[in-house]
């Protein structure tokens, strides 16, 4: 499933850093690393401060290192600007209780509390998995919690003594009587990801949600979004997957009430087969909102808002002729207005709609258009907000603003974290550009030039392929696939949104699948001349092109389609369509997206026969590099090892990457130097004059 967090930001304009009379360079993999990674503001509910993560990255130990930070927001704060709570603790997730005189935060795999000035920190979980994803009832007398368990286990002793087992027993195999048997990048467990609550003290640690079999919230990505608790705190609802041996071809969520007292959990989407997740209680308590997806099987359906009816116990949706995503949504304190975040053209954006007499508003109200918005947080005083905001060519920082009758005013950028880095970096910003795409409509894309543009001279162009295959190119810092590092060496950076992708209308996200090597590789080849045709830096005899997942079978679709490139570089891209639906484990995504099993013939002869990489083998002559993750059963390592066996075979310049333990990204710090190092190289190899 895919889940977004909230928000935007209003017309901004790009914070100018300072740097005159500083020779600006290219970037290096070094201040990539460096990048200080700000996000999950949290508002105070008097808006008066913000918490806020910040995670480093240290290259030679090979880890990354999160904590928090306050910063107030005006000079009447009260409290001390710094890390929190203190300035040897590790803290993540910190959460303000509704009355901003305490602090809930993970420090150690465990729920502390700490009153707000950092004071006081003591630990209230001791839990065998430990404890994530802290949310406080609006009365404060408890916060909820996930962790993991053995459910037919009666208590944390049991859970000790089974984990304890696992980890000594010498047969290390797995056994499996159902598809889904592993899934991203390990095996799926014996146990499930429960609900817990526990007061503020540490007494009355309750599973809510004991001896069920799924997990709350359903895996691998899901976090405290997807449960809430009423305004009374009487009740929790929360989302979770129970469709027994349909699990890997179901994309059937649902969203669940449950006292948290415990007791019989009551399913309140039952009706719908499509994906229903992510609750959030209006503050009266008479409305239940959540995002839902129609169409079962397809993950990338249009996320509808829906209302559900306490009192009625009926569900509408409120607004039917948007045709845009609610990726994420929120009340407003008073409950006169809900705000939401989706994506649209390139750009995580916020609107807002209003209670009227007659109803909620039929248009949503734009509040933002500048730089990439996301992880938006309300003070309770209902017109404070804090968030984050990024561009192609400037990292995440927290942003405030004031929420009015106006929309969103007296914004302002409140850290700083990476001024002094970015400043000696020489960074173009994204520039948009529009073309006829493969129906005639119009269709986007993205340019950047590389940091030693001049006019008059020209550029090799690096093609980069979106995943997905929904999703979307934005003008974001990337934090994998960066495009102001992959301009480093002198590249121009052309990117395409094409059909399949998020920001267009689902008409358009839809006419990607079934047709995957279709009309969006029109889509990309018309974006890629009409990039070349109105810059004439861009060299058209020195191009390269790179994808991963998706974005990899389309590198490979390009190997076997084009020799308009001079190399190429798949990362976990899928080759062979019919190895890939019986190796992956998300089956309802190929049933969709392949039109059923390969022993379907329909399917066989409209898409397994036609679309498959691995049938045009015989036409690759384009240099290729091949990188894998030997934990991505997302899209198996061995999806790669096939292509590489058929580069080589045939006597195609080509190198294979596997990483052993990574998986469909690269993650740790020196593989991701490594797998720059190697990327960079190989298209300089190959483009460079």
């Amino acid at each position: 499933m895919r889940t977004r967090l909230l928000f935007a930001a209003a017309g901004l304009i790009a914070v100018s850093l300072p740097a005159q009379g500083r020779v600006q360079r290219p970037m290096t993999f070094e201040d990539f690393a460096a990048v200080k990674n700000v996000g999950d503001p949290q508002v105070s509910p008097n808006g008066a401060s913000v918490l806020y993560s910040l995670r480093t990255t240290d290259v030679n130990a090979n880890k990354r290192t999160t904590v928090t930070v306050l910063a107030p927001i005006g000079a009447n704060s009260g409290l001390r600007a710094g890390q929190f709570p203190n300035a040897t603790t590790n803290a993540s997730e910190a959460r303000w209780s509704p009355d901003g005189k305490r602090i809930a935060y993970i420090s150690g795999g465990q729920l502390w509390i700490a009153d707000a000035n950092g004071a006081n920190t003591r630990q209230i979980s001791n839990v065998n998995a430990g404890a994530s994803g802290p949310v406080w009832s609006p009365t404060g007398d408890r916060i909820a919690f996930v962790s993991g368990v053995y459910p037919d286990c009666d208590g944390d002793a049991c859970n000790i003594d089974r984990a304890k087992a696992a980890d000594t027993g010498k047969v290390k195999a797995h056994i499996a009587d159902n598809l889904l048997y592993r899934h991203w990048t390990e095996w799926t467990p014996e146990t499930r990801s429960h609900l817990f609550v526990v007061a503020p003290d540490g007494t009355g640690l309750l599973d809510v949600t004991a001896r069920v079999k799924y997990d709350v919230p359903p895996g691998p990505f899901a976090g405290s979004e997807a449960y809430s608790f009423s305004p009374d705190g009487k009740e929790l609802a929360y989302t979770a997957k129970d469709q027994g041996r349909e699990d890997a071809w179901s994309t059937d969520l649902n969203v669940y009430v449950v006292p948290v007292t415990g007791g019989a959990a009551t399913v309140i989407t039952a009706a719908n087969r499509g994906a229903d997740q992510n609750p959030v209680y209006s503050p009266d308590g008479r409305t239940i909102l959540y995002g839902s997806q129609a169409r079962p099987g397809f993950e990338s359906d249009r996320v509808r808002l829906m209302a559900y009816d306490r009192a009625s116990r009926t569900a509408s949706e409120l607004l039917p002729n948007w045709d845009r995503n609610a990726d994420s949504y929120t009340f407003s304190p008073g409950g006169d207005a809900i705000y939401l975040s989706t994506v649209d053209a390139s750009r995580n954006k916020f609107y807002r709609i209003s209670r009227t007499a007659s109803g909620w508003s039929a248009t949503p109200q734009l509040l933002t258009n500048g730089g990439n918005n996301t992880s938006p947080s309300i003070a309770a005083n209902g017109n404070t907000i804090a968030w984050v905001q990024n561009a192609t060519e400037r990292p995440a920082e927290v942003y405030v603003g004031t929420l009015g009758t106006r929309g969103l005013t007296d914004i302002r950028r409140l850290t700083h974290e990476n001024d002094a880095l970015i400043a000696q970096l020489k960074l173009y910003p994204a520039e948009d550009f529009w073309f006829k795409g493969a129906d005639g409509d119009s269709v986007q894309g993205l340019l950047l030039k590389p940091p030693q543009y001049q006019p008059g001279k020209k550029f090799p162009v690096l093609f980069l392929i979106h995943g997905g295959p929904q999703g979307e190119w934005l003008d974001e810092w990337h934090g994998r696939w960066n495009s102001e590092l992959f301009a480093s060496p002198g590249f121009g950076i052309v990117e395409i949104n094409p059909r399949g992708s998020f920001g267009y209308g689902q008409k358009f996200t839809d006419q990607i699948s079934k047709d995957w090597g279709g009309k969006v590789y029109t889509d990309l080849m018309n974006g890629l001349d009409a990039a070349l045709a109105r810059n004439s830096w861009l060299d058209s005899t020195r191009m390269g092109a790179a994808g991963g997942s998706y974005g990899g079978y389309m590198t490979n679709w390009i190997a076997g389609h084009s020799n308009r490139f001079k190399a190429l570089f798949t990362h976990a891209g899928v080759y062979n369509l019919e190895n890939m639906y019986g190796a992956t484990e998300e089956i309802w995504f190929s049933d969709w997206e392949f039109g059923g099993p390969y022993w379907d013939k329909n399917a066989m002869e409209a898409t397994y026969r036609r679309w498959s990489p691995h049938l045009f083998a015989g036409n690759f002559h384009t240099p290729h590099l091949v990188v894998v993750g030997e934990l991505d059963y997302r899209v198996p390592y061995t999806e790669g090892l096939s292509l590489f066996t058929a580069l080589q075979r045939q006597g195609v310049p080509s190198r294979l990457i596997d990483f052993p333990d990574e998986g469909h990204w690269i993650g740790k710090p020196q593989n991701q130097r490594l797998w720059w190092s190697e990327a960079l190289g190989w298209f300089k190899k190959y483009l460079s004059p």
